[in-house]
């Protein structure tokens, strides 16, 4: 298991009392909520990148397709 780290940080007093209403409500504290939190930004921001990688694999191979595929045709004559 990861060993924790204490962590100060300065939040808005609104998202802090959202925080708190949140803790309460799932019965979690605030420090496993924002952990939650920054591992499901992490995640997405992931997510993102491979999206943004794939998209452009995707790109790259059309027109690596489209530039062979005068020489496909040639064979299939």
């Amino acid at each position: 298991m990861a060993s924790k780290v204490k962590v100060t940080v300065s939040l808005d007093e609104a998202l802090v009392r959202e925080l708190a209403g949140a803790s309460r409500r799932r019965g979690k504290p605030r420090s496993q909520l924002v952990e939650e939190a920054l591992q499901l930004w992490r995640r997405r921001r992931l997510e993102q990148q491979l999206m943004e990688g794939y998209q452009a694999m995707a790109k790259e191979d059309r027109a690596t397709a489209e530039r062979h595929l005068g020489a496909g045709w040639e064979v299939v004559k």
